[in-house]
């Protein structure tokens, strides 16, 4: 049993839609600043990593598996990015079966 949900977290925009193949998946935006904070690491520490990416438009399954996640800098961005990502899961062009995470992070 995982100690904690992604629908615990706090979103900008979140929305459960369903795929051609009539799988459910959470499409959602969220900023990672505007979150009470993880006591693990601050917010001042999450302010400095995610200073070029502040904003993540998410998509995960019904389990909460997360199944992709990029990074914005700018909200309208983002807010773009998260239209663009709900049209594709529920048309069928994007398959969120198949994740994809960060390319940017450092080994």
């Amino acid at each position: 049993m995982p100690l904690w949900s992604m629908d615990e977290w706090q979103f900008v925009e979140r929305e459960v839609v369903t795929d051609p193949k009539g799988r459910h998946w959470t499409v959602a935006l969220m900023d990672v600043l505007g979150q009470e904070g993880d006591p693990d690491m601050p917010n001042k520490l999450l302010e400095l990593q995610y200073s070029s990416g502040r904003y993540f438009t998410l998509v995960y399954s019904e389990s909460g598996a997360l199944q992709r996640e990029r990074g914005y800098a700018s909200l309208p961005e983002a807010t773009n990015a998260y239209g663009n990502l709900l049209v594709a899961v529920i048309d069928g062009s994007l398959d969120p079966s198949q994740p994809v995470f960060r390319q940017d992070l450092e080994d």
